[in-house]
This record gives C-alpha cells, sequence and structure tokens, in this order.
C-alpha cells in the first residue's frame, strides 16, 4: 500500500526530535549519482524540492540560539513556573485563601515539586505516589496531633486558665516528638532503598515535619481537624494545578518521548559510522601500521619526528572523536531503556500499541551491540601497536613491503566499508518514513540509469533490496580476505594459536627465520582484526534489516490506517506493582528443570541462592521460619537504615528545639521549620556530594534572596507587577536546571528561597496581619524576611552538611573502592556465565531457549542481569570520580590516577565479554545451516578452560581490594583465552580460509579477538590492584655498595617470572 503520512508524527517531530539531542554531524556528504536522501529529520519535509536561500534570522532568534533555549529547554523553563503563577494568582483571591489561610504558600511549592515538566506516564506515576504518601501523610499528622491533644488532656488540670490549657504542653510536645522521628526514619529509609520514591519523600518529608512542628499548638481536636485539612488541601491544590500544567499546557507524553529518543538514536547512528569510517580511513597513521608513508624511505633522516608527530595527532584526534560518539550512543541507549518502561505503562490514542514498542526497542538493543562494539577496534589497534615489536635494520625492506601490502588491505576495506554505510543511511530513513516518524518525501521519476533494483528509502522492495547488498557485501569480502591470504601463503587465519603456527604452503619450517615467523602471526593478527571489523558490521547490516522488515510490516498490515486506544497489558501493570514494591522486578529461580521428564538436570551453585557461611540450609519449618526472622536484624543493618536514623537524627539535632519550652516560641517566630524541610531533602549518603550541595546551596540560595529582592522592589511592591515578575524569575531557575542539571539540589534551594519570600508577603496581603501572626509568627517586612529565609535554608544546608560527615564520613572513596570490588566479582560471575553459554551454544545442549525453565534460558537471564548490574556500578563509579575533587582529603591523596584506569578496564572486559556472548548467538542458527559449526564443537577440548583462571584472578582482585588486603604471592594472570586453543590436532583442517563463509567461522574469529583482549585488560587490572594493595611479598636484597649485588626471596623472581 502506498505510504502516508503518519499524522501523529505531523504533531510531534518537532517536539519529539527535540527531547533528544541529535548530532549535527549525523548529515553525510553529499555523494555523487545518488539521490537527495541523506537528509536528516528537520529537513525531511524539503528533501526534494530546491533548497531556498537561507533567512537571516532576527535578533531575538539569534540570541536564544546563542544561550541554547531550544524547545525542550524552553518547556522546562515554562510549565514550573506557569503551575507557581497560577497558585500564586489564585491565592489573591479572599475567597480561595480563607481555605489555606497561613498555609497558601505551600500550593506553590506543591505545584513546583511535583515536576510538571515530566512525561505523561512518569508524571502520572509520580502523581499517584505523591497523593498516595500525602494522604497517608495526613493520616499519621492527624493521629500524631491528637495523640498530643489527649496526652495534653491528661496531664492538664481542668479548671487550668487558658493560658496554661492552650499554652505549652512537655507531654503533646513529647508525643509529636516521638511520631515526628518515626515518620522521619521510615520516610528516608524508604526513600534511600526506593528510588522511585525520591520526589513524593519530599512532599511526604514536608507535609509531616510542618505537620508535627506545629502540632504542639493545637489545643483542641478540633483546631487539630481544621490545621489538618488547611495543610492537606493546600497539598492537593498544588497537585492539582501542577496536573493541569503537565497535562495541557505543552504536553508531552512518554510515547512521544520514547519516539522521539528512537529518531535521536537512529540518527546519531548515521553519524557513528561516519565517524567509524573516518577512523577506518586514519588507521595507516596507527602504531600498527608503522609510520612510515608510503614512498618516503628517508623520511625518518629527514623529519621522521614530526611527520610521526603529525600522522599520530590525526590518528588520536579521530579516536577520540570515536570514542565520543560511542559514549552519545550508549547514553541515547541508557535513556531509551528508561524511557521504554513508562512508554509501555501508559495509556493512549495512537498507532503503534505496547508490544510494538517493545519490539522496536528490542531491535535498536540489536542494532546497539554490534555497532557500539565496532567502536571498539580503536581500543585494539592502540593495543596491537603497543604489542608490536620495533623492526631491526635487517627486515625494514620485507617490512616495508609487507605494510604496503596491509595499507592496500585498509583502502580496500574502506571503499567496501563506506559503500555498505551509504546503504545503512538510507535504510535508517527507511525506517524512520515506514514507521510515519518522517513524513513520506514527494515521489520523483525513477532513474533511468540505476533501473528499478535500487528502490528509494520508503518505496515498496526496500528491504529486498537491502538484504542483496549485505549478500554481495559479504561474497566480495570473502573473496578478497581469501585472495590476500593466497598471495602471502597464509593457509590458516589462526597463526596465533598453539595448533595452527604452520608455515606458509610449500615452505617448510627449518627455512622459516624469527623475523618471517613473527610477519606471519602479525598477518593473522591483522585478519583477525579485519574479520572482526567485517562480523562486527555484517551483524549491524542484519539488526538493521530486521528493523526494516518490521516497518515494512507495520506499514502494510494496517497498522497506521487507524487510530486506535492503547491500553498497557495486565501482566505490564503487576509487574509495575511487583517491582515498586520489592524495588526491582521479581525473578525467581528454581533448582531443577521442572520441564526434564526424562533427565535430571543439575543446576551450579550461581543458580541458587548465595550461600551462608554461618548457616546450613533450613530442613525444618522452625529452621524457616527463623530465617525470616533474620531478616530484620540484615535489615536494620542495611545502608538505607543507617542513611534514615543519619538523616533522623540530624532533623531531631534542630527540631528538638521545637519541643522545648525554653525554644519553643523561637522556633516558630524564626520560621525555623525550613531548616528543617532542607536537612531532611538535602542530606546525601556520601561526602563528596554534600560538599559539592553544600557550596552550591549556599551560592544558589543567596542568589535567591537577591532575585526575591529584585522581584518584589523593582515594581516598587506592586502585587500585580510583583506576579507578573515572578515567573520570569522562575524561568531563570530553570534555564538553569535544563542546561546543567547536576546543580539540581542547589537551584531547587535557591527556587525555594524565593518563593517562600514572595509568597509569604503575598500572603499576609491577602489574609491581614492579624491572622498571619496568629499562630505566633511576627511579621517581617521583605528586606528582613529574606535574610532570615536564607539563614534558614543555609543553617538546614550546613547542619546536613555537618551530619553527612559525622560520626563517620562516607566518602567517596570509600564508595569507590567498595564498587570497584563488587563490580570485580560480579564482572567474574559474568565471564563465567558468558563461557558457559557460548559452551552450551556451541554444543546444542541446555535445552530449548523458549522454555523459561530450560538451564540455558535460566542462564541467559543471569548473564543478562550480571550485564545490567555491571553497567549501575559503572556508572556510579564514574559519578563517584566526577565528585573525588570535593572530597574530604584527610592524609595523603587519593590514587585517582589509579581508579581512573581501573574503571576504563572494568568497561572494557565488559565490553568484550558482550562482544563474545552477541557473537555466540549466532550459532544456533548456524547449527541449522552447515554441520561445519557441529564439526568444530566436537573437535573441542573444553575441559579445562582458560577463562576459569581469568574467572579465579577477577576473584581474587575483587576480595583484595573490597578487604583492603595484599594479594597473593605469585599470582600468575593467563597469557593466553582463544577459543582455537581448545581444538584437538584432528580439527585442524576446520580453521583453514577456505572456510570462511562457514556459518560460524566469522564468529569464531571474532570472539578469538575479543577473548584476547579479555586477557589483556585483565592483565592491566591485576598490576592496578597490586599497585593499590600491595602484594604478600617477603623477599628483600641487599644495596650493592654492601659487597653482595643482590640476594632476592623467590617473591621477587615470582614477580620477574609475571613481569
Amino acid at each position: 500500500m502506498p505510504l502516508s503520512q503518519h499524522s501523529e508524527s505531523e504533531n510531534n517531530v518537532d517536539a519529539i526530535s527535540n527531547s533528544t539531542k541529535v548530532d549535527p554531524s549525523t548529515e553525510k556528504p553529499d555523494v555523487t549519482n545518488r539521490y537527495p536522501l541523506q537528509l536528516n529529520m528537520d529537513n525531511a519535509q524539503n528533501a526534494f524540492h530546491p533548497i531556498s536561500p537561507a533567512k537571516k534570522q532576527f535578533t531575538l532568534g539569534r540570541a536564544w540560539k546563542q544561550v541554547g533555549i531550544t524547545p525542550q529547554v524552553f518547556m522546562i523553563m515554562v510549565k514550573p513556573s506557569i503551575s507557581a503563577v497560577i497558585a500564586m494568582a489564585i491565592y489573591q483571591k479572599h475567597s480561595v485563601a480563607v481555605n489555606y489561610l497561613n498555609l497558601g504558600y505551600l500550593i506553590i511549592i506543591v505545584s513546583i515539586i511535583t515536576v510538571p515538566i515530566l512525561p505523561r506516564g512518569k508524571y502520572l506515576m509520580n502523581l499517584f505516589l505523591c497523593l498516595f504518601l500525602t494522604c497517608f501523610a495526613c493520616g499519621m499528622v492527624y493521629l500524631g496531633i491528637w495523640t498530643g491533644i489527649k496526652a495534653r488532656q491528661h496531664t492538664t488540670p481542668p479548671d487550668a486558665p487558658p493560658s496554661v490549657a492552650r499554652g505549652y504542653n512537655s507531654s503533646a510536645s513529647v508525643v509529636n516528638a516521638i511520631f515526628l522521628m518515626v515518620n522521619m526514619f521510615g520516610i528516608n529509609t524508604l526513600r534511600a532503598s526506593r528510588v522511585s520514591l525520591k520526589i513524593p519523600a519530599i512532599h511526604y518529608t514536608i507535609f509531616t515535619l510542618v505537620g508535627f512542628t506545629y502540632g504542639p499548638q493545637q489545643a483542641t481536636v478540633a483546631h487539630a481537624r481544621r490545621f489538618t485539612k488547611e495543610l492537606f488541601y493546600a497539598f492537593l491544590t498544588g497537585h492539582a494545578i501542577s496536573t493541569g500544567v503537565a497535562l495541557f499546557i505543552i504536553p508531552v507524553s512518554s510515547r512521544k518521548v520514547f519516539f522521539g529518543g528512537v529518531i535521536g538514536f537512529l540518527q546519531s547512528c548515521r553519524g557513528l559510522w561516519k565517524t567509524q569510517l573516518e577512523f577506518v580511513r586514519v588507521l595507516d597513521h596507527s602504531e600498527m601500521c608503522g609510520m612510515r608513508p608510503l614512498g618516503q624511505s628517508n623520511v625518518e633522516d629527514r623529519d621522521g619526528d614530526g611527520f610521526r608527530a603529525n600522522r599520530s595527532a590525526v590518528f588520536h584526534e579521530k579516536l577520540g572523536a570515536l570514542k565520543t560518539a560511542s559514549a552519545g550512543i550508549l547514553a541515547l541507549q541508557a535513556k531509551l531503556r528508561d524511557d521504554v518502561i513508562f512508554a509501555k505503562r501508559e495509556m493512549a490514542y495512537g498507532y503503534l500499541t505496547e508490544t510494538d514498542i517493545h519490539q522496536i526497542h528490542q531491535f535498536l538493543r540489536d542494532i546497539m551491540i554490534p555497532i557500539s562494539s565496532l567502536s571498539t577496534i580503536g581500543q585494539i589497534v592502540e593495543t596491537m601497536g603497543e604489542a608490536r615489536e620495533s623492526p631491526s635494520p635487517t627486515t625494514k625492506t620485507s617490512l616495508e613491503s609487507d605494510r604496503n601490502e596491509w595499507l592496500a588491505m585498509i583502502e580496500e576495506v574502506h571503499l567496501s566499508f563506506d559503500k555498505m554505510v551509504q546503504v545503512l543511511d538510507d535504510s535508517i530513513l527507511h525506517i524512520l518514513i515506514s514507521l510515519r516518524f518522517l513524513p513520506a518525501p514527494v515521489a520523483l521519476p525513477d532513474d533511468v540509469e540505476k533501473g528499478s533494483s535500487c528502490p528509494r528509502p520508503g518505496n515498496a522492495g526496500f528491504g529486498d533490496f537491502l538484504l542483496r547488498t549485505i549478500e554481495e557485501f559479504r561474497e566480495q569480502r570473502s573473496a578478497h580476505l581469501r585472495l590476500w591470504a593466497e598471495q602471502r601463503g597464509l593457509s590458516s587465519v589462526f597463526q596465533t594459536t598453539k595448533h595452527h603456527n604452520s608455515p606458509p604452503t610449500g615452505v617448510k619450517q627449518e627455512e622459516l627465520g624469527s623475523d618471517s615467523a613473527a610477519r606471519e602471526v602479525l598477518a593473522s593478527k591483522r585478519l583477525h582484526f579485519i574479520l572482526y571489523m567485517e562480523f562486527l558490521l555484517y551483524s549491524v547490516c542484519m539488526a538493521v534489516l530486521k528493523l526494516v522488515r518490521f516497518a515494512e510490516a507495520k506499514s502494510s498490515d494496517g497498522t497506521f490506517d487507524k487510530k486506535r486506544i492503547i491500553v498497557p497489558k495486565l501482566r505490564t501493570i503487576i509487574k509495575w506493582v511487583k517491582g515498586l514494591v520489592s524495588g526491582e522486578d521479581t525473578d525467581p529461580t528454581a533448582n531443577v528443570d521442572q520441564s526434564a521428564a526424562f533427565e535430571t538436570v543439575y543446576l551450579g551453585d550461581s543458580f541458587r541462592a548465595s550461600k551462608d557461611p554461618e548457616h546450613l540450609p533450613p530442613k525444618t519449618p522452625w529452621q524457616r521460619f527463623g530465617n525470616y526472622l533474620r531478616l530484620v536484624p540484615k535489615f536494620l543493618g542495611s545502608d538505607s537504615v543507617k542513611f534514615g536514623v543519619r538523616v533522623t537524627i540530624a532533623v531531631m539535632s534542630i527540631a528538638v528545639m521545637c519541643y522545648v519550652r525554653q525554644t519553643h516560641k523561637f522556633f516558630v517566630r524564626q520560621r525555623v521549620v525550613w531548616c528543617l524541610i532542607m536537612i531532611a531533602i538535602g542530606m546525601n549518603p556520601s561526602s563528596g556530594s554534600a560538599i559539592f550541595n553544600l557550596l552550591g546551596n549556599l551560592v544558589v540560595t543567596f542568589v535567591g534572596m537577591i532575585g526575591a529582592y529584585i522581584n518584589w522592589y523593582i515594581v516598587d511592591q506592586k502585587t500585580a507587577g510583583v506576579i507578573v515578575l515572578f515567573p520570569f524569575f522562575l524561568m531563570i531557575y530553570f534555564y538553569f536546571v535544563a542546561k546543567f542539571p547536576r546543580f539540581l539540589i542547589p537551584i531547587a534551594a535557591g527556587c525555594l528561597a524565593h518563593v517562600l519570600v514572595i509568597g509569604y508577603e503575598l500572603q499576609v496581603r491577602v489574609i491581614g496581619l492579624e491572622v498571619a501572626t496568629a499562630t505566633g509568627q511576627p511579621f517581617y517586612p521583605t528586606y528582613k524576611l529574606a535574610p532570615y529565609r536564607l539563614l534558614t535554608v543555609g543553617a538546614g544546608v550546613v547542619v546536613a552538611y555537618v551530619f553527612t560527615i559525622f560520626p563517620v564520613p562516607i566518602t567517596e572513596a570509600s564508595v569507590l573502592r567498595r564498587d570497584l570490588g563488587g563490580s570485580l566479582f560480579i564482572l567474574a560471575k559474568y565471564l563465567s556465565s558468558v563461557t558457559a553459554i557460548v559452551d552450551l551454544r556451541l554444543s546444542e545442549e541446555g535445552g530449548d531457549v523458549g522454555l523459561l525453565s530450560s538451564p540455558k534460558k535460566k542462564l541467559e537471564k543471569s548473564m543478562r542481569k550480571y550485564l545490567e548490574k555491571e553497567v549501575m556500578l559503572l556508572n556510579s563509579m564514574r559519578q563517584n570520580l566526577d565528585y573525588l575533587p570535593y572530597d574530604i582529603k584527610v592524609g595523603g591523596e587519593f590514587p585517582t590516577r589509579i581508579y581512573t584506569p581501573l574503571v576504563e578496564e572494568v568497561q572494557n572486559v565488559t565490553t568484550y565479554l558482550t562482544i563474545i556472548a552477541y557473537a555466540s548467538e549466532s550459532f544456533p542458527a548456524a547449527h541449522t545451516k552447515s554441520p561445519w559449526l557441529a564439526q568444530f564443537a566436537s573437535q573441542r577440548d573444553s575441559g579445562d578452560h582458560e577463562s576459569h583462571r581469568v574467572t579465579m584472578i577477577l576473584a581474587l582482585l575483587s576480595a583484595s581490594l573490597k578487604n583492603g588486603q595484599s594479594l597473593p604471592p605469585y599470582l600468575q594472570t593467563p597469557t593466553s583465552f582463544r577459543i582455537s586453543d581448545e581444538l584437538l590436532d584432528d580439527g585442524s583442517d576446520l580453521l583453514d580460509l577456505r572456510n570462511v563463509n562457514e556459518p560460524g567461522f566469522r564468529s569464531i574469529a571474532v570472539i578469538e579477538v575479543a577473548q584476547r583482549c579479555v586477557v589483556g585488560s585483565t592483565q592491566r587490572i591485576t598490576n592496578l590492584v597490586r599497585e593499590l594493595v600491595g602484594e604478600l611479598d617477603f623477599s628483600f636484597s641487599f644495596a650493592p655498595t654492601a659487597g653482595v649485588d643482590s640476594l632476592r626471596g623467590n617473591g621477587t623472581d615470582a614477580k620477574q617470572r609475571v613481569n
């Protein structure tokens, strides 16, 4: 059927695309004799129209562009400002204000902290949690105040004068203090253990702090009921205003955000391919290819150092661009992983269902793994360049010839890759058009010279054209590789292994010198490198082809014919509720395969729950009940409980003034409750971020005070002028939130100070001075109130910092060391699971992966779980590294120069293991196409894996780093870890280059390259950890001047052997 424009995308192209920053470099350079479809989504509308001269922008437009105000930034600036100014404006009517009295300013604050800028799905989930916790807080506050009133009644004589009966009462104060302590401990423990409750916990904190600090003043149940109702209504009104702004002013759905992320990801793929091509073009500048330019044999004598420096600078410039582009696409994928959850949960009126969204995300994941893995070629090239020995003068002529041949190979690879990337670029455009993310271009007459075999993006049959192009690309590359190897006399690509270090055809081993053997090994490594790149590009092509087929199927099956109401599945809702309660999705794992009717499957210890070295598995009901009882002390010893206790102590250190007779009036008169609020919401688990927030909060709060002065006095204190200017100041605050989200907490503190000053002053004008001072708070003019607010907020920030580092500071350094040790152990688990899954896929064992109870399925789930945990730890470690400059420095400096490369090497190992697992995914399909892989598996000796030694090393490194103990003596890291080394002698012919087109052959080569990189990174990790924790080495030596050259123990000898 013809492609019609997607009306949903017409309204969303600008809003969606601007929810993700798209690199302008994604546009390809013009290529001759190609149709003009190499355009990004912004100019897709005019893809086939003449380009008119660019119009000169207005001054305002140029200014907006200069400060970076995009539609997304504008939305973040405007929506909170609108909700706040609505809350402030409606309170100016007396009939509205009488319902809130002294608590009206809370409406403004609540309308902001409900975060109306969130997409619809996230906002509604957040709103539900905020309402639930607000209602629960209302019940708790009323219960606490009512209990305090009863305590007051039981401790006050019936004939007591009103000044005593309604004044300070110690019993009521103690009861409210106890309720406050319990609520602060509970909500902050919950906030630390459940990330999704962070914003709702702020609502609960403000509600309970205001309620329990004003609670001792409530003398009767009627007063308590009225006070709680006013407080509750203020919160609900703020929620209502925020909801109206979120849903009706610049509405953004979670589906729009996800689709915008999809567009941004696919467009970024185009830019990353271009960057990867540019890097392949400068491979001849690397150490792996040598530094001598072609045709200039005497350059080293004339200006060799300068020439090498220039070429090296170009190479590292392209390498840096490649790493930056790869990091960008990984960040986009991480954002998509979060966005897809809410997009699937959202009810909508559109075309694509929840299942379609899930499938799109899976296809993008299949693209992301090989395309990000392709970016590891930079690291591999650097490693090969470092490992390469310098040529001796007697071999310079032969090495020059070898280098010329290698550069010719690189040139051929670049040309073939360039052609394939151009087709992939058109494929991305075809996907966007077919899924109606971009409108269909205006049709043009077919190009007679090209014929009908080259369809345009958006036309029918493009998927078949892409498949033919992929097959041609693979056939051409295979033929070229075989020809290149035959010219060099290579019969096998695996020359670096113990079984396949054979001489070229027709040459005897004894006729080869060491230089010739080294050349053959180098050529084999280069072939590995070429096969590695080709396999990953081929995998990218096949992943894009799957998405093309999906897009064409949706375009032709009537999905886009009409919109429909889309409701999330019940299973999705149940999974969300379970995850909310438990903190993560439930993933029960049985120990026995219940579906196996004819055999018993024994699973390893890693499939079971972690063993307790102090308790055997329970056997009786009483022992099982005891296991549940032991969860209580385990919970009380958790990090979240420790954080909750720390926050509670910090809050009560100041809140005690509210419950003591001598300081009660001071607490109320000086609005110290906002000091408590800043303590509760400003505390952090670690000291580095605490120092950062301390400095940021103090500075931005001072700025907020100055902003309040300007807002109030620049319009001569006129109410209308203050309200008109108020949203502009808020837009300035939220502009910095949009541009610098890292400063969210400090900017929120400054905004809070501004709102408190302006909101209170306008509130007094509406309700009158008598009502405003009825609670005991004196009225201050703005020039006095603003400094008081600054002092209370600033005092709260300082107290929060003090109790973050007291009594025991939780520093970024200690958290980083703990996380790094844990990540090494998880990495050992991930390595073990990847090795096991490769074995199962090679041997076709482990049951049907479609059965949830099969060992292979369980193993894959465990592998994905370890990968997700490793990625989370890596992100946490990078964040801690960023906060280290703000950490407390007592004693020697923190060894940042060691920890930074350690984190990078852990990332490298994780990436290479993911490549190994991904490459082995092709084994099941390869078994059905050819017997070659089955023969390879049958000739493989998997009894003694070198990977087991790597796993053991990583586990030992983890224990040493976490416990701060020295490494064991004589620790030797593996020097080889290659799958081809496991072949028996009878299987040597399987790795000949004539089998290069066999299904699975290239996968084996890719696994071999990744395994070699894993070994190299493990060796570097071991050396770095040894430098941190030391080694059990009692060897010693005498100085040469003592008459004895040296006397070394076995420990030094062992280190020399290792190094």
